[in-house]
């Protein structure tokens, strides 16, 4: 299933906070038709309660997504800051990770979730993927290292 679309690739964005980052894509995917209004309150409450922070192989990432009732669309964004973000670790409270790739899910099916949370998992061991997805500015070309998201 389709779930990259290049509008929502965004590069070198100015933002100093977790919030921020997920209000900024929320813009986006509500104005794209990928989500309702209310989107961005319910991630942002989620994220307080289960921190989606993860740190790769040398290169700190964050997941940020809700319940799937606010989805009209899937979608993977990819926000890649222009400096990193401060998001807590998934699992904790009290630990942080600078993220340097922010990539909300916009997922309404559990099954695709949990398939494309497991291939986020497998990119977050390959540190040479993500430091090139980090670095790279050519949209078409951060496409097609994700495209074995939508397999």
């Amino acid at each position: 299933m389709k779930v990259l679309d290049k509008t929502l690739i965004q590069l070198d964005v100015e933002v100093t906070s977790a919030e921020e980052a997920i209000r900024y894509m929320s813009d986006i995917l509500v104005r794209e038709g990928y989500v309702k209004e209310g989107y961005a309150e319910c991630v942002i409450k989620r994220e307080k309660e289960y921190p989606t922070g993860l740190i790769g192989d040398g290169c700190g990432i964050a997941i940020p997504h809700t319940n799937p009732e606010y989805v009209l669309k899937p979608a993977i964004c990819i926000l890649i800051p222009k400096d990193p973000v401060l998001f807590t670790l998934m699992g904790t409270r009290d630990k942080e990770v600078m993220a340097e790739i922010i990539m909300p899910l916009v997922i309404k099916d559990n099954k695709m979730q949990i398939d494309i949370l497991k291939k986020v998992m497998d990119l977050l061991k390959d540190n040479r993927t993500l430091y090139r997805i980090r670095d790279c500015r050519d949209k078409d070309q951060i496409l097609e290292m994700l495209s074995f998201l939508e397999e």
